[in-house]
């Protein structure tokens, strides 16, 4: 696994080099959508021929943000969250209006699906759609806690084609990630002992990105030779350390991946 110096726009920029030498134009899916700023730059980059967008957009799902009616004092209240989301987080008009620009951003493409479900309903509509192996990147950033990160692996593994990659976002271990209850970084550690996939690299900063591949596949040697090629700086340790990953912040206030 390579720890990478960089941030996640340049980890895009590995992954069209790898579909580009494998001669694929992507399809992808992206879970968790917020208002598309992220799909726009995924679909830009990788020059995606097809692209299916799942977010619930829906106050009812933060109701599990947490398992405990009173908050630990570790994790943030999500009121704490209501600048991002431009609203009330318990307001379901908040998720109303951030659709709308999500829908309005993409209307009119034809290689763009909208589909405002749950993850897992979304996954049964997808599959009797495509079929399974249709994907070639999924990019996963819906519900950040545990088991439901775990849930979306072991169920769009059955999406993505054998030379597919996914990508999960604030995959870490940092006082950010357990104010709000991150539990990515500890999901992704029980899918690579369930499934075959292997860490291929991961970015050095708070919030961190985590692409895996396939064991063996040809788009894990392919990513490898990309990042060889960039000026990307970058150190490789055993995939195994990828569960003990954690943020040090230097005294100058810079984050970076540590496993000490």
């Amino acid at each position: 696994m390579k720890v990478v110096d960089c941030p996640r726009a340049r980890l895009y920029d590995v992954v069209a080099g790898a579909f580009t030498t494998l001669g694929r134009q992507p399809a992808m899916i992206e879970l968790g959508v917020h208002k598309g700023d992220n799909a726009t730059r995924l679909m830009d980059v990788l020059g995606t021929r097809h692209s299916v967008l799942v977010d619930a957009w829906s106050a009812e799902a933060l109701k599990t943000y947490s398992h405990f009616d009173r908050l630990p004092p570790w994790i943030l209240p999500l009121t704490a969250f209501e600048r991002y989301f431009g609203g009330s987080l318990s307001d379901q008009a908040t998720f109303d209006r951030t659709y709308e620009v999500a829908r309005q951003r993409f209307e009119g493409r034809g290689d763009v699906e909208i589909i405002r479900d749950d993850t897992i309903s979304a996954f049964a509509r997808i599959r009797d759609r495509h079929g399974d192996g249709a994907f070639d990147f999924i990019y996963v950033d819906a519900n950040h806690q545990y088991e439901y990160v775990l849930r979306d692996l072991l169920y769009y593994q059955h999406l993505l084609a054998e030379d597919g990659v996914m990508m999960l976002n604030d995959c870490c271990h940092s006082q950010k990630g357990m104010n709000q209850n991150l539990g990515v970084l500890e999901a992704v550690g029980s899918f690579l002992k369930r499934a075959d996939f292997v860490p291929v690299a991961l970015t050095s900063t708070d919030m961190s990105d985590l692409i895996i591949a396939r064991k063996g596949s040809a788009v894990a040697a392919a990513l490898d030779a990309a990042l060889d090629a960039t000026d990307i700086s970058f150190v490789e340790v055993m995939p195994q350390m990828l569960a003990a990953a954690h943020i040090r912040l230097s005294p100058q206030g810079r984050a970076r991946v540590s496993f000490a």
